[in-house]
């Protein structure tokens, strides 16, 4: 399973599992039920119109506004909500303060406005002044809603990101949103041509993991285009892919770090906080490499020879997973000698070679790394998708968090791991 498939199957569980209850009386649904209702035709329709002035968008400069219109065609009133997701074109999520954000009523009850970053990701909500973030509007029937908004960029819009988009979605199912007519593209001042964030596995051939016997692999990041990452770059490295019955197969983890081989906390089952990349990374930076070492311990229940996934995810600040890799790593138990002479291999029961006890790396740099004997075995691009398509089913999610008390999950909180071990 890919990274990127990964984390879609998270969300979408986590998706499922939140909206099937009813929120402030108006029922969040994932796409499918969207798409569904599309084939009886919808009460409302909503229209995002043309930024005006029109001028390209400043880091720090003048903001944009344009009129969002929500028309109720029905002889009944209708619930609704929505929201205004925004993507920019680049390597590096938005960060906190990056995008300037209100909606303000026109011809509609007073309204609220805020901003979430589900994973990262620019989200602007707007819903009824006498409610909550939960709360959603009554349209009556042959009525008409219109709503100013207003965006712009902060002064800290990473400087490697080009133009963004902003998208209306709905959150309820009785709406008609066009992408056509619901999708702004800003462009900003100045222009600039995206490059990428590239991450990718080097390991040396044949290297397994065992008890007491380190497999080698180097995580490498290499950005392209102009500009830099406005925050570090923190990186996870997961092996929790990896499913042989219900044992336990005591992963280890080591990395090289200013010339010491040091084993790194767990700060979930199988999964690892690497040191961070710091902040202003860049193309000029070239390759931030780091040397890894996995191998097994003496509670292994590996028996034999097999592989194990290992995922890489790069955060920045609040935007967990936003990019990454992913490579196989072979692993199996302890070699022994049979009586004639050739190596078996058979569970062990000694413990693996003492790793390094120093402090918790994550304040330290990373090496740079370029071994030889190496084989490339993932490079990735951006992993997050959030656009119009997966609008209704993000914000079903965002919605139903804020419902029953996630509010600090959505509203820009970093995904942690709740448990250390070393």
């Amino acid at each position: 399973m890919s990274v990127r498939s990964v984390a879609a199957h998270r969300l979408r569980t986590a998706a499922a599992t939140a909206v099937v209850a009813a929120v402030a009386g108006t029922a969040f649904v994932p796409a499918d039920a969207v798409a569904a209702d599309k084939a009886g035709g919808h009460a409302l329709k909503m229209t995002l119109g043309a930024p005006s002035p029109g001028a390209p968008l400043k880091r720090g400069g003048a903001t944009e506004s344009m009129v969002l219109t929500v028309a109720n065609s029905s002889d009944k009133a209708q619930e609704f909500a929505a929201w205004l997701p925004g993507e920019p074109n680049g390597p590096s999520p938005v960060l906190k303060d990056s995008i300037v954000f209100d909606v303000t009523a026109i011809d509609a009850p007073a309204t609220k406005s805020r901003v979430g970053r589900q994973d990262g990701n620019f989200q602007g909500l707007f819903f009824p002044a006498t409610g909550n973030a939960a709360s959603s509007f009554s349209i009556p029937a042959k009525t008409a809603f219109t709503w100013k908004v207003t965006v712009g960029l902060g002064a800290s819009y990473p400087t490697n990101d080009g133009d963004f988009t902003l998208t209306a979605g709905p959150l309820t199912s009785n709406v008609e949103a066009d992408p056509a007519h619901n999708t702004v593209v800003f462009k900003t001042d100045p222009a600039i041509t995206p490059g990428k964030l590239n991450v990718a596995w080097q390991q040396k051939a044949g290297a397994v993991a065992r008890p007491g016997q380190r497999a080698e692999l180097v995580l490498n990041a290499t950005a392209t285009g102009p500009g830099e990452f406005p925050a570090e770059l923190q990186r996870t490295v997961s092996a929790q892919q990896f499913r042989q019955g219900a044992g336990n197969p005591d992963f280890i983890l080591e990395a090289e770090i200013d010339g010491a081989i040091v084993k790194l906390k767990e700060f979930n089952d199988s999964e690892w906080e690497l040191p961070s990349i710091a902040r202003g990374f860049s193309a000029a930076k070239g390759t931030e490499g780091i040397k890894l070492y996995l191998s097994l311990g003496k509670n292994t229940d590996i028996k034999k020879d097999t592989v194990v996934p290992l995922d890489a995810l790069f955060s920045q600040e609040d935007s967990w997973g936003f990019n990454g890799a992913e490579t196989q790593v072979k692993a199996g138990p302890s070699l022994t000698t049979t009586p004639s002479g050739t190596p078996s291999t058979t569970p062990s029961a000694s413990p693996s070679a003492a790793p390094s006890t120093s402090p918790s790396p994550s304040a330290s740099a990373s090496p740079s790394a370029s071994p030889s004997a190496t084989t490339t075995t993932t490079t990735t691009g951006s992993l997050a998708d959030t656009g119009a398509g997966n609008g209704a089913l993000y914000g079903a999610l965002a919605a139903a968090l804020l419902a029953v008390g996630g509010a600090a999950t959505w509203f820009g909180t970093r995904r942690r791991r709740a448990t250390t071990r070393v």
